[in-house]
């Protein structure tokens, strides 16, 4: 058995409101290539996207400056290394005052490309935690399950590999183009907030300032039918694709239906849930369908109000809060899909 013994989160950037970003969105729409009623009805979408109070966090906030592969690739790399910074400095000392190294440190990141991967950079900073023999794995282009997988291939890796780190850093900032006429472009533009997160695991639950028995983590993949429902495309870097709107949401609703159903009996007992909060409006009607109380939905709806959807990340932020008020004995249900598509279901017991 692994156990979840502390988490570590970071926001990147500064918040932004959606009144804000709606403002700053206007002079872009404005200079857009369209007929007056393709403008009218993009704006109106955007407008849509943006209704509300909700907050995200952003670190690159020059949009005119972000027009070329070479500046985003480099403000990915810049805030990359402001998130293993902030990462380091929290879960150092708690490493530290147990006394233990980390045996594998795996990375997943789905909005940038670095090498030496994060794991290696990491390691500059915490040479006395991170051994020469330490087991360094970086996912790349994993999408918002990247963290869950990450996880689950923690979870199945030999039993000699003791100590394990897991970390998530995702900047959908740097991927934002305001001179796109694509919905889907202008939809990632308004929906994504940046962040990061870790996770020390150990197969003991007296390290750390909590102990989450990793029972089970399983994910059913979809590439014959759902290989095009979230994918990049490409200008002049990736840029945030997706099938059309009604395609998407019967698919992804199929697909998350006949994910869960296979461990119902699991789930049915425990209402406490970690969802991946995109879409938020297709996982509550989800949520009816499969019976899962609407309080179970309140604190991924809570976190996606005052962060956004942080890809990877927002699932372990979403964990943190739930692992502080969940009772020891009961357990939290864990849900995140994403490109591939995939559906990765999980389940961990809160045992201190």
């Amino acid at each position: 058995m692994r156990y979840l013994n502390q988490i570590f989160t970071a926001p990147l950037g500064q918040p932004v409101e959606n009144e804000t970003l709606r403002a700053e969105f206007e002079p872009f729409l404005a200079a857009l290539p369209l007929a007056n009623d393709k403008l009218e009805e993009l704006r109106n979408f955007v407008h849509y996207s943006l209704v509300g109070r909700r907050t995200r966090h952003r670190f690159a906030a020059d949009y005119s400056a972000m027009r070329r592969f070479a500046a985003r690739a480099a403000t990915f790399e810049s805030g990359a290394a402001t998130a293993v910074a902030a990462l380091a400095g929290k879960l150092a000392p708690a490493v530290r005052a147990a006394g233990v190294s980390f045996d594998a440190v795996i990375t997943t990141t789905s909005t940038g490309n670095l090498m030496p991967g994060l794991s290696y950079r990491l390691a500059q900073r915490l040479t006395d935690c991170i051994r020469r023999d330490t087991l360094m794995i970086d996912l790349g282009n994993v999408g918002c399950t990247g963290s869950l997988k990450a996880l689950q291939l923690a979870r199945s890796l030999q039993d000699s590999l003791q100590h394990l780190l897991v970390l998530t850093v995702e900047l959908p900032s740097t991927l934002a183009d305001v001179t796109s006429t694509q919905p889907d472009t202008w939809q990632g533009n308004c929906t994504f907030g940046d962040g990061a997160a870790a996770v020390w695991l150990s197969p003991s639950p007296g390290f750390g300032e909590m102990a989450l028995a990793l029972e089970d983590m399983h994910y059913v993949q979809q590439a014959p039918q759902g290989f095009d429902l979230i994918r990049w495309d490409y200008r002049d870097y990736y840029t945030f694709a997706l099938a059309d709107e009604q395609t998407f949401n019967n698919q992804v609703r199929e697909f998350v239906v006949n994910a869960l159903a296979a461990s119902e009996a699991a789930w049915q007992e425990e209402p406490r849930w970690a969802i991946h909060p995109a879409g938020i409006a297709l996982l509550v009607r989800l949520s009816r369908k499969l019976g899962i109380p609407s309080a179970a939905m309140q604190p991924s709806l809570a976190h996606y109000r005052q962060y956004s959807n942080m890809s990877s990340a927002s699932i372990i932020f979403i964990l943190q809060e739930l692992a502080t008020a969940t009772p020891v004995g009961r357990a939290i249900n864990l849900l995140s899909m994403g490109a591939g598509f995939n559906v990765v279901y999980g389940r961990v017991r809160k045992v201190r």
